[in-house]
């Protein structure tokens, strides 16, 4: 487990587990709007044919597939909320 430290900005403990820090991530939501979205609508695409026209087992594994997508392009716009939220009040 890794050693709690103190947090140089604020002096909260902080695990030294690099939560602190998430490039790929702050890229994802600096980006306007980001390319993972449309890499997302055209995966969606292809499992909404699978959902058409695959076995029943292609079937569900693309419903299950799109349910998960769903949700997190839901967790992306509140995290754009937030961001946005705390952009405005900065």
């Amino acid at each position: 487990m890794a050693k709690p430290e103190k947090s140089p900005d604020t002096g909260n403990v902080q695990h030294a587990a690099g939560w602190q820090h998430f490039p790929e991530f702050e890229k994802v939501l600096t980006e306007n709007p980001p390319p993972i979205l449309a890499r997302v609508e055209k995966t969606c695409r292809q499992l909404n044919d699978l959902v058409q026209a695959g076995s029943e087992d292609d079937k569900q594994r693309a419903r299950l597939a799109m349910t998960a997508y769903g949700r997190s392009l839901e967790l992306f716009r509140v995290l754009c909320e937030a961001r946005d939220k705390a952009g405005q009040q900065s």
